[in-house]
């Protein structure tokens, strides 16, 4: 992180033209030769740059359900009913395709993955080492619009529906782009708005024993029995939580 703020200060670039010489006579790594290794190992995304939100295109995203709710003061029952009145009221399943998106986190920052279910498709798919629970939410609802756009001619309006704020969030930011991920999930929309489709981002709750979104979580379940190793690149919003979590269990 260090080294991604010293290659943009203004007006100085010694850092971004630093050459990565042999170090003869050196029993340890520099800190150029260290970055350069740490990279290499984990394969880390760009770090996005602000950008100006007159350039994006808004994405339609719900955090809420319909009645508000304070977490821990309702049962489990009473939140599932409010989630499936919020589905069918705001998003109707004769008007809209809905389909359920599960990131998880399995056995500790080992394996990582996601879930997707709908009438059109389902899958799963692991991540990879490194990875974690918001890296399986963010890359479920970009593997959703992905399907999305092989589909167009089965749909006229799709809800995504998933139990992360930050995932929604990060893929409907208009500043900071956290992840590759979250920027190809602005893409995607704007091709299928392009293409004339509705899309929409909904946050429900999680575990409340809806059927369809127990499917998902079915699949994503399945990543866990798939041996996994270091397969994409990492966030250094990823790479920051994995650090604290990392001294959380120091």
């Amino acid at each position: 992180m260090l080294h991604e703020k010293l290659l943009r200060i203004p007006g100085d670039q010694s850092w971004k033209t630093y050459e990565n010489k042999p170090r003869n006579l050196k029993t340890q790594n520099g800190f150029i030769q260290k970055v350069t290794e740490i990279k290499t190992k984990i394969k880390s995304q760009l770090l996005y740059q602000r950008r100006n939100p007159a350039d994006v295109e808004q994405v339609e995203c719900y955090l809420h359900l319909q009645q508000s709710t304070i977490k821990g003061e309702i049962g489990l029952e009473t939140l599932r009913h409010l989630a499936l009145e919020t589905m069918n009221t705001r998003h109707p399943r004769d008007k809209w395709l809905h389909i359920f998106t599960v990131g998880s986190q399995i056995d500790g920052y080992i394996n990582a993955g996601d879930g997707i279910y709908c009438e059109l498709f389902s899958c799963y798919m692991p991540l990879g080492q490194h990875s974690t629970a918001f890296d399986g939410e963010i890359e479920a609802i970009r593997t959703a619009l992905c399907l999305l756009n092989l589909h167009q001619n089965k749909f006229e309006r799709a809800v995504i529906f998933s139990d992360s704020k930050a995932a929604i969030l990060s893929a409907g930011s208009k500043e900071t782009v956290i992840s590759t991920e979250a920027k190809d999930c602005q893409v995607l929309i704007q091709q299928l708005k392009a293409k004339h489709k509705q899309i929409v981002l909904q946050r429900i709750p999680g575990h409340c024993q809806i059927a369809r979104n127990k499917h998902a979580d079915a699949l994503v379940k399945k990543d866990a029995k798939i041996t996994q190793t270091h397969i994409r690149e990492t966030s250094y919003h990823s790479i920051e939580l994995h650090l604290k979590h990392v001294y959380q269990r120091v």
